[in-house]
């Protein structure tokens, strides 16, 4: 079976592993089969409990299939969204709309994908599909119209694809570095005028639900941040953040790496009185698409400000 198309909610599907794909990982095969659907919507269907192998529950992505196995995989039911849940203070902004794509301002405090198909968290992407359907189609199927990710405490404007062209030129661009980010982050103490943090990130070999820059071997991948300091506060500085390349968590490890966490960061830093979330905003964003060049740009939201007014208002020592 080969499909470029959606399955229908709560199908039980069955695959027979055929010669040319012995020795194929799990959900490298199964996402050979279903081209709407990726990797990770597999992991985390074996994470469930959702795949068996010959009537055995597969709990490992990493499984060698062998010739002749049955696979059977149980897609999940849909995920029902509320209309009022679709309400957000501040609210979500569309900067700017095109035939081919979207520039929206996502808050801070939401995600951008559900993390499971379990999940009952609600995200930009069930806002974008209930206000633009056509997006449904884009991409895959677990986090349609997803090109680029914001973090969920991270506020600021992202890009969405409206077509399954578009988004695959995007794809290229996010992976040739061709579109040029601009973030603002509030660190604490004072770095260098300016600098280029390299320094390779990956799972943090204690604590895996943060990256690190302490990773060992084959798990870092290169990772560079440059940034130039816009304002010194009395133990803090608003800085202008300009990422290389788009690692996990990137511009929050690497500041930490260096002594400079982001004020608020509660997972590489601490905890905020003046913010409840960590001091990041995706700024701006550049790009050429169909040989016309775009820049967008947004202002930090009021909390983010909030921070910068109580930071000024302290003398410098």
């Amino acid at each position: 079976m080969h499909t470029d198309g959606l399955i229908e909610a709560g199908s039980r599907l069955e695959l027979h592993v055929a010669d040319e794909q012995v020795g194929s990982r799990l959900d490298t095969f199964l996402a050979s089969q279903f081209v709407r659907y990726s990797r990770s919507f597999f992991n985390r269907l074996i994470a469930e409990g959702a795949v068996s192998i010959n009537g055995v529950v597969a709990l490992k992505s990493g499984i060698s299939l062998q010739e002749g196995d049955l696979v059977v995989i149980q897609f999940p039911s849909p995920r029902v969204v509320e209309s009022k849940d679709l309400e957000f203070d501040p609210p979500i902004e569309v900067i700017y709309e095109h035939l081919e794509f979207l520039i929206v301002s996502k808050p801070a405090g939401l995600v951008m994908h559900a993390p499971s198909e379990m999940s009952t968290v609600i995200t930009l992407v069930d806002w974008l599909v209930a206000h633009y359907q056509d997006i449904k189609e884009v991409g895959y199927v677990d986090r349609p119209g997803i090109v680029h990710r914001l973090d969920k405490d991270t506020s600021g404007i992202v890009i969405i694809p409206r077509t399954n062209h578009a988004h695959g030129i995007f794809g290229t661009m996010f992976h040739d570095r061709k579109v040029k980010k601009v973030y603002y982050a509030v660190v604490e103490g004072h770095p260098d005028r300016s600098g280029t943090i390299a320094l390779p990130i990956g799972r943090d070999p204690i604590t895996k639900v943060k990256m690190s820059t302490r990773a060992h071997g084959q798990k870092q991948r290169e990772a560079e941040t440059r940034y130039e300091v816009i304002e010194y506060f009395d133990n803090a500085a608003l800085v202008k953040v300009m990422p290389v390349t788009g690692r996990t968590h990137q511009i929050r490890v690497h500041f930490a790496a260096i002594g400079h966490p982001l004020i608020g960061d509660a997972t590489y830093g601490k905890k905020s009185k003046n913010i409840s979330r960590h001091a990041l905003h995706a700024q701006q964003l550049s790009f050429e698409f169909d040989n016309k060049p775009y820049t967008f740009e947004q202002e930090p939201p009021e909390d983010f400000q909030n921070l910068i007014s109580t930071l000024r208002s302290r003398p410098k020592e």
